[in-house]
C-alpha cells in the first residue's frame, strides 16, 4: 500500500468538514475527532481513512444542522447594493438549511440578470436588461415570479426531473407565482406523443399544477422571424460545412486558445489560424436570406446546410463558436406535424422562448452554466435581438447510487431488453417508481431533503428507500404471504379451520383485525426450515418449537424427502393452549390452505456496484464518485445485478389480497417479514401480481435467520 501524503489527509478532512457542517451526526463527529488526533500525530493514512468514514456517516445521516435566519445583502456589477434579494431556505419545513438566494422580479438583481466577476478581457456582459425591456416585462407579468419546467419529450422523466420540478414549481409557489410546463420539442427525430403523454401524467402525479402547458413549437413562426432578423443584422449565416469540417475548425479554435494562453497573448488581438472560421461566414445578407428561404422550402437536402449564429470565435466559451440555429429535418413533428422541414436547435430556442414567455428565473442544471454565462450564447442572442433577459441560475444534477439516470443509458437498457420497458420498477424513471409502488409524497420528500446545491454530489439509494419506508410503516396494513411454500401437515389438527385473529396494524388497534384460518395443512417459507438446527437460527427444525405469527406454537415431528433427497414436506403438532401465550424464540409468518396463488416480484438494486461504469474499489470518497459518473472504467452493462428481479410464480397470498388484485397501484401493504408491496399493472383477480416496493428495516432476528 502506498504511503498517504499530508495533503491527502487534509483533503479528506476538508471534505468531511463540508458535510459535517450540514449534517453533524454525533457518531460521525466523534470519528472526526479521532481523525484529527491522528492528523496531529502525522498518521496521515489513519487520518484519511477515519475522515472518509466520518464523512460517509454524516452524509448518510438524517440529522441536519439548524440555521438561524440572516439578512442577505448583495451588490450588482456596478457595486450598488441590492436591497430586494430573497433567501429561499424554506420551501418546506424540512428545507430550513437551504441557502439559495435569487433576486426578486424587477429588482436591480433582475436588471443585471447575471453577473460574473472578472470577465475575460474583451468579453462583454450581455445579461443586462434595458429599462424599456424591463418595463415591458413587468407590465406583462405584474411583477410575478415566473419559472418553467422544460423537458424534452424524447424519453420518460426520472427522479432527476422530479428534483428539477420540485425546485421550479417550489420557487414559484413560494411567492405565489406561475410555472410553465414547456415541452422543448425541437428535435422531431427523437420525440414522440408517447413521451408527451407520459410527462403530462408524471407532472400531475407528483402534484404539480402548471400555469400553462406550452410547446417550443408553438413559437416556431416567431423563431423563424427572429432568424431572418439576425441574418439582416449580419449575425447569422447559412453554412454548407459538413460535420467533419466543423469539427476540424473547432479543433483549430481550441489550439488557438491554448496558443494564446501559453504565450500570454490577447485572444482578441491575435489573428485566427487559417481554417478556424467557416468559409461561408462572410456571405452577403442577400445570399443568406435567399438560402435560408430555400432551406425553409425544402430545396436543400438534409445535412447539406444549416443556419449558424455569428458568435465570437475568440471567446473562451466554446458554445460561442458559431452555434447552429436551424437544421433541415424531413420528419413529421409530434406537435406541429409536417408544417416545417427546418427546425431550430435547443441552444437557439431555449433563451428566446424563456424571453417570449416572460420567465423571471430560468433554473437549469450545471451543464448549461457556460451557455448561460453573461458572455455566453444565451444572453448574446437575446442582446442581439434586443429582447428581455431572464435571470438564470444553475444547480447540480441528481445522481443516485446503484442506478443510471442519463436518458442515453436508460434508452440502452430499454432498447436492448435489459429491463421490460421505461416503466420497469427497477428504473428510477417516474413511471418505474410509480409502478413499483412509490408515492408522490415520498418522492417529493426525498427531493426536499436532498435540497438544491451547486456542488457535485451523489445521493445514496438508501435515502430514497427510507422516505418511502417511513411513510408506509404507518400508512399500510399488514398482510401475510409465503413466497417459497413448504407444506406442513398438522398431525393433531381437529379438522376444519381454527380462526386466528390478526391485527390489521399492530401500532394502530383502532384499524381493527382480520381473521386467518389455521388449517390442517399450513405453509412456511422453505428458508425458515433447516434440517440441522443452529443456536443463531430462529426458524423451524426437527424437534424444535416455533410460533406461527398471531397463531399457535407448532413443533416439527417429521419430514419427507423425494428421491433426490430434497425435503418436500414436514409434519408437526400444534399446542392448542398456546394461542396468545408467550412465544418461543422463533416466530414465523405462514399461510393456510385457503390462501390464493399469485406471482410476487421481488425487486432489488439494478446494478451490483454503487457507480455503474467504474471499477470497484474498497472505498470511494463521495467527491471522487461524483467525478467518475460519466467517464472511464468498465462496461457499465456488465455490472447489472443478475438478482435485481426474482419472480416467485407460486406464492401463497392472504385471501384479502385477491379483493384488490384487479385494481393495480391503488393499494400498498406490508407482507409481514417480507417488505412493502403493491399490486402490479399485470395483476388480475384470477392471477394476482405483486411488486416489492422496498424491504423492511431488518431486525437482528431477520439478519440471523438469513445467515
Amino acid at each position: 500500500m502506498s504511503e498517504v501524503s499530508m495533503s491527502a489527509g487534509k483533503k479528506a478532512k476538508a471534505n468531511y468538514e463540508k458535510i459535517a457542517k450540514k449534517k453533524p451526526d454525533p457518531e460521525g463527529l466523534a470519528i472526526g475527532e479521532e481523525a484529527q488526533a491522528a492528523l496531529i500525530q502525522k498518521d496521515y493514512s489513519k487520518a484519511k481513512a477515519l475522515f472518509e468514514k466520518a464523512r460517509y456517516i454524516c452524509e448518510a445521516s438524517a440529522i441536519k444542522a439548524t440555521k438561524t435566519a440572516k439578512l442577505v445583502r448583495k451588490k450588482n456589477a456596478g457595486g450598488e447594493k441590492l436591497s430586494e434579494s430573497v433567501e429561499l431556505n424554506d420551501f418546506e419545513q424540512d428545507d430550513k438549511d437551504r441557502d439559495i438566494i435569487l433576486p426578486q422580479p424587477g429588482s436591480e438583481g433582475h436588471v443585471f440578470a447575471k453577473h460574473k466577476a472578472n470577465l475575460p478581457p474583451g468579453a462583454e456582459n450581455y445579461a443586462i436588461n434595458t429599462s424599456a425591456r424591463m418595463a415591458e416585462h413587468l407590465n406583462a407579468t405584474g411583477g410575478k415570479w415566473q419559472t418553467r419546467f422544460p423537458p424534452e419529450p424524447n424519453g420518460y422523466l426520472h427522479i432527476g426531473h422530479a428534483k428539477a420540478m420540485h425546485f421550479d414549481f417550489g420557487v414559484a409557489a413560494k411567492f405565489q407565482g406561475n410555472t410553465y410546463l414547456r415541452f422543448d420539442d425541437t428535435n422531431p427525430a427523437a420525440e414522440k406523443q408517447e413521451y408527451i403523454d407520459s410527462i403530462l401524467s408524471s407532472v400531475s402525479w407528483l402534484g404539480h399544477r402548471p400555469f400553462k402547458v406550452t410547446y417550443s413549437s408553438d413559437y416556431f413562426g416567431q423563431l423563424h422571424e427572429f432568424a431572418v432578423k439576425l441574418i439582416k443584422l449580419g449575425k447569422a449565416y447559412v453554412c454548407h460545412q459538413a460535420k467533419a469540417e466543423v469539427t476540424a475548425s473547432r479543433q483549430l479554435l481550441k489550439e488557438f486558445q491554448l496558443h494564446c494562453a501559453r504565450n500570454n497573448l490577447s485572444r482578441h488581438e491575435t489573428p485566427l489560424p487559417s481554417g478556424a472560421e467557416s468559409p461561408y461566414r462572410h456571405r452577403s445578407v442577400e445570399d443568406n436570406l435567399r438560402l435560408f428561404e430555400e432551406m425553409s422550402k425544402g430545396v436543400w437536402e438534409e445535412g447539406s446546410c444549416s443556419l449558424r449564429l455569428k458568435g465570437d470565435l475568440r471567446s473562451d466559451i466554446t458554445s460561442m463558436w458559431d452555434l447552429a440555429a436551424y437544421r433541415i429535418k424531413f420528419q413529421e413533428h409530434p406537435h406541429s406535424t409536417d408544417a416545417y422541414c427546418i427546425y431550430p436547435t435547443y441552444d437557439y430556442t431555449h433563451c428566446l422562448v424563456d424571453s417570449i414567455e416572460n420567465v423571471t428565473h430560468s433554473l437549469c442544471t450545471l451543464e448549461f452554466e457556460t451557455r448561460q454565462a453573461p458572455n455566453g450564447p444565451y444572453y448574446w442572442l437575446l442582446h442581439a435581438l434586443d429582447m428581455y433577459k431572464p435571470i438564470t441560475w444553475e444547480f447540480s444534477r441528481c445522481n443516485i447510487t446503484y442506478n443510471v439516470l442519463s436518458k442515453r443509458k436508460l434508452n440502452t437498457l430499454v432498447s436492448q431488453g435489459h429491463v421490460s420497458g421505461w416503466d420497469d420498477p427497477r428504473l428510477l424513471t417516474l413511471e418505474g417508481l410509480r409502478r413499483r409502488g412509490y408515492t408522490p409524497t415520498a418522492i417529493n420528500r426525498f427531493c426536499s431533503e436532498m435540497g438544491i446545491t451547486r456542488n457535485d454530489n451523489i445521493q445514496h439509494l438508501e435515502k430514497l428507500e427510507r422516505c418511502i419506508r417511513e411513510e408506509l410503516d404507518d400508512d399500510t396494513d399488514r398482510r401475510f404471504a409465503v413466497l417459497n411454500p413448504l407444506p406442513i401437515t398438522i398431525r393433531n389438527h381437529p379438522g376444519g379451520s381454527l380462526p386466528v385473529e390478526c391485527p390489521s396494524h399492530p401500532k394502530f388497534p383502532e384499524r381493527g383485525t382480520r381473521v386467518l384460518n389455521f388449517t390442517s395443512t399450513v405453509f412456511i417459507e422453505r428458508e425458515d426450515f433447516r434440517e440441522v438446527d443452529d443456536v443463531s437460527f430462529y426458524g423451524l427444525a426437527p424437534g424444535k418449537t416455533v410460533r406461527l405469527l398471531f397463531g399457535y406454537n407448532i413443533t416439527c415431528v417429521g419430514l419427507q424427502k423425494d428421491a433426490a433427497g430434497a425435503i418436500v414436506s414436514l409434519e408437526a403438532t400444534y399446542d392448542r393452549n398456546s394461542l396468545g401465550s408467550k412465544p418461543p424464540k422463533g416466530t414465523l409468518h405462514w399461510a393456510g390452505s385457503d390462501y390464493v396463488h399469485g406471482e410476487v416480484r421481488v425487486y432489488d438494486k439494478l446494478f451490483s456496484v454503487e457507480v455503474p461504469g467504474k471499477r470497484v474499489a474498497t472505498e470511494i470518497a463521495a467527491d471522487e464518485v461524483a467525478e467518475q459518473l460519466e467517464d472511464g472504467g468498465v462496461d457499465w452493462l456488465t455490472q447489472l445485478n443478475p438478482c435485481s428481479l426474482v419472480v416467485h410464480q407460486n406464492a401463497l397470498l392472504e385471501p384479502l389480497i385477491r379483493e384488490i388484485a384487479g385494481s393495480p397501484l391503488t393499494s400498498r401493504f406490508q407482507l409481514q417479514r417480507l417488505g412493502y408491496f403493491t399490486v402490479d399493472k399485470d395483476s388480475s383477480v384470477q392471477k394476482p401480481v405483486l411488486n416489492r416496493i422496498v424491504t423492511l428495516k431488518e431486525s437482528k432476528e431477520l439478519t440471523a435467520l438469513r445467515k
